[in-house]
This record gives structure tokens, sequence and C-alpha cells, in this order.
């Protein structure tokens, strides 16, 4: 069985807006440009994904074991970025210039595993698709145990896709 070591194969990109992806299920390879790639800035500990569903548990009279129905989905994320800046002016690549530094920003986390993040998208990838509403940043400094990161907790927006391929 052919293996992959989980270092540097894993690109996130931001599209921002509720219109920024119009279809999900076709996402196009075109809009998710070096401008929207914002891997280099995340820390290791960035999470996006599907999460267990809500269930409904009935049984009918003639069944001799539970039933577990899965009837809505569910994902989670957040992302957890190295800030960039100089003389303490936040860049243009800033992950709080790139998301914002509001809650309530609409926008989409696409993700491709499998690949490195210098590589360009292209149609027939596989990619993952979560459209995500912000929340209010977490910035730290102060605590003098690393890098200056900022934390932006994201709440799910009612669609994703798992593995879906990459359009023209």
């Amino acid at each position: 069985m052919a293996r992959t070591i989980d270092l540097n194969v894993t690109t996130y990109w931001w599209i921002p807006g509720d219109a920024g992806i119009a279809n999900p299920d076709a996402v196009s390879a075109a809009i998710l440009t070096a401008g929207t790639n914002i891997s280099a800035h995340l820390h290791s500990s960035t999470s996006v994904n599907a999460t267990s569903s809500d269930t409904v548990s009935e049984k009918g009279i003639t069944d001799v074991a539970n039933v577990v129905t899965p009837i809505i989905g569910n994902y989670e994320g957040t992302l957890v970025g190295f800030r960039d800046m100089t003389a303490g002016v936040p860049s243009a690549t800033d992950l709080l210039t790139l998301v914002g530094k509001t809650a309530g920003i609409l926008g989409w986390v696409v993700r491709r595993k499998g690949l490195a993040s210098g590589t360009a998208a292209a149609v027939a990838q596989l990619v993952d698709v979560f459209k995500f509403a912000t929340d209010n940043p977490s910035v730290t400094g102060g605590q003098g145990d690393g890098m200056l990161k900022t934390t932006i907790p994201l709440f799910q927006q009612g669609v994703f896709r798992i593995e879906t391929a990459l359009v023209a």
C-alpha cells in the first residue's frame, strides 16, 4: 500500500464572500489562485473537517436492534495562523488581512490533500469545500512561548462537500 507522509501535502484556500463559490459541486480551479492560498500562514493545529451527523434513533416494531439514521451533516473549523507583520504592521498576506478581523464574514475554505501547497490547482484534483462565517479572532501576544498567532473560529453555514473534483 502506498503511503503519503503528512508534510507539506495539504493546501488551504480562503475564498471570500457568500457567492465566492457558486456551486460547491463544481469548484473552478481558476478561482484557487496564489492570492487565495493561505497554507503558508497556517499553524499545524488548524482544523477543518466534517464531524458526526445529527441523528434520529427510531426503530420499527419488527426491528430486533436499534436503528440510528443520520439526518443532518455537521462540520467544524478553526484557522490558526502565524501573524505576518513588518515593523508591527500587518502585511497584505497576514491572516487577519486575508480573512478578516470581525465576526460574521462569510467565505469558503477549500482544502486539497496529497499535493504540495505550491502546486497550482488543476482540473480533476479532489478538494474538500466548506462554507463558513468567521467568529471574532483571538490574537496572541505577550506569552513569550512561540510565534505571534491568531485563531479564527469558523461557524458552519450549511454547505460542505468532501472530495469533489475541480472543474475548468
